[in-house]
């Protein structure tokens, strides 16, 4: 009986000793993504996380006429890109809280956005608003479906008046978003999106120097905002 006690015990070591090599992959393991995250945690510029949102406009011309159809589009699957840790993060229906603005540069007051210098077609499963504000501004606010594991928007603009235009296509999440988080998330940081239009190209941003309005002249110090906010310079003709 003695062999069988034997195996019995040898048996056991062996339990034991693969028992103890898993618990030590597992420690590693877990050190090793503890490492991961503490190291982008402890960057000095992670305090706020900038999701890139790659939308695109299209035909991308800087001439269009009453009438024609503009497509603005996005169309982003999971895990979303974020630029400063350049990792790729899942983020679970989201709201980014898109808001779509149009400064007409040929007017005399300065910053005057007017959404309805331009037909809205968009489909009503996408939430959509119109916001008028009180001196007679308005601003397209609208928000991604997000449905199998996908972030999509589509909406078209019809030019219904002439002039030089600035559409700026940004990202309020930080602002309206809400305390939303996800995983791997570092503590005490907070969340915001930067729209890239076009591959975050150009976009005809020359044409502020056409505008009749000499403020947006100026404009040239500020084209990294331009760029983050997806912006876009077009001017409309007959």
């Amino acid at each position: 009986m003695k062999w069988i006690y034997y195996l019995i015990v040898i048996k056991k070591k062996h339990i034991m000793k693969n028992i103890l090599k898993l618990s030590l992959l597992f420690m590693v393991f877990a050190i090793s993504t503890l490492s991961s995250c503490d190291k982008d945690c402890d960057r000095p510029d992670v305090g706020i996380y900038e999701f890139v949102l790659p939308f695109e406009l299209s035909p991308a011309q800087d001439v269009f006429h009453i009438g024609d159809t503009i497509t603005i589009s996005c169309f982003l699957e999971n895990p979303i890109y974020e630029r400063k840790t350049k990792n790729e993060y899942q983020l679970d229906d989201f709201k980014f809280y898109l808001t779509t603005s149009i400064y007409d540069m040929d007017t005399s007051i300065i910053d005057f956005k007017y959404f309805e210098h331009f037909e809205l077609l968009i489909d009503n499963n996408y939430w959509h608003n119109i916001f008028r504000f009180s001196n007679g501004e308005s601003d397209l606010l609208s928000q991604f479906i997000f449905k199998d594991n996908e972030y999509s928007i589509n909406y078209k603009l019809i030019p219904k008046k002439k002039g030089h235009f600035l559409l700026f296509q940004g990202s309020d999440i930080n602002y309206r978003g809400g305390k939303q988080v996800f995983a791997l998330q570092c503590r005490n940081t907070e969340i915001d999106a930067k729209v890239y239009m076009n591959k975050r190209g150009d976009n005809n941003f020359q044409l502020i120097n056409e505008a009749k309005n000499s403020y947006y002249k100026d404009w040239s110090p500020h084209k990294e905002r331009y760029l983050d906010t997806g912006g876009y310079c077009f001017k409309v003709v007959d």
